[in-house]
């Protein structure tokens, strides 16, 4: 068993720690902020690089996914006298758990015949909406986002309440005429253009079987857990994206808020970003 740093405890790191497999021991997280030695995650300590080679490590992963920030991370460890092996997480690029945790659900819903379309809140390029498009593709998808970035008024609050350090206009690189064009299944795809959750209503009367939240901040969130919960069927399912994120931590918040008035206890998925599930009482 390889004795393992983590370099990087952020959440890339954080969900790393989870995910790694069982011929790796990790041993302790560097970290290059001053602020975070001498704290653990997820109970493992973190200190700083250079004391990190105390722990004689035989390899260090590299927790990022920005090819540049690898490579200054290589240089230093180097620069430490490290001359080990270095690991890079870029293979969970191609193993996504939560792309995975969609088709499993996707699966299972067909099979179950559990009624309703599709959606997603928190589009941006795309990316995952594609993908539920093709899991889905006999089922409408209702895409809602602003395709103009994060609204300042929910920005405000994040702000506010210290949740995030979003912008206004962050996340605005995008188009819907773009995503339409991406989808497999594009005459299936409904969009609603627009600050959330007042574009719901154009579909208010509408059931659900999966819905996709990644709208990252707390007040989109916190307003469409009620909104879709109540129009899932039996057996839907909601993906929350980011609840477990040190990024964003206002989606979190809402998730615990709602979960704990409804008394729903979510599934936590191992993906890099902290994503959950909650699913509606099933009544076959």
């Amino acid at each position: 068993m390889k004795r393992v740093a983590l370099f990087g405890a952020g959440q890339i790191g954080s969900m790393i720690s989870r995910l790694i497999g069982m011929d790796f021991a990790i041993v302790c997280f560097a970290d290059n902020r001053e602020e975070k030695w001498g704290s653990t995650v997820a109970g493992i300590p973190v200190v700083s690089p250079k004391e990190s080679l105390a722990f004689t490590p035989d390899c260090y992963c590299l927790c990022v996914l920005d090819s540049e920030r690898s490579g200054q991370m290589r240089e230093q460890l180097r620069a430490l006298g490290f001359d080990g092996e270095v690991l890079l997480p870029d293979m969970l690029r191609v193993f996504d758990t939560r792309v995975a945790t969609m088709r499993l659900l996707a699966e299972q819903i067909h099979d179950e015949r559990i009624p309703g379309d599709v959606a997603e809140l928190g589009v941006y390029r795309g990316d995952f909406a594609v993908l539920i498009n093709a899991a889905f593709p006999d089922r409408t998808i209702h895409l809602f986002d602003t395709f103009e970035g994060f609204p300042p008024q929910d920005v405000k609050l994040e702000q506010e309440q210290g949740l995030s350090h979003a912008q206004a206009g962050d996340f605005s690189e995008t188009a819907m005429e773009l995503v339409e064009k991406r989808l497999p299944f594009r005459d299936k795809a409904l969009f609603y253009p627009g600050y959330f959750p007042a574009t719901f209503c154009l579909c208010s009367a509408k059931a659900f079987a999966f819905v996709s939240l990644d709208a990252d901040l707390y007040a989109p969130t916190a307003s469409a857990l009620p909104l879709f919960w109540e129009k899932l069927s039996p057996g839907g399912v909601l993906l929350i994206h980011d609840v477990n994120s040190q990024q964003f931590t206002g989606a979190g918040k809402a998730v615990r808020e709602f979960c704990r008035e409804k008394a729903i206890l979510p599934m936590p998925v191992c993906d890099l970003h902290g994503s959950v599930v909650l699913r509606k009482p099933w009544k076959p």
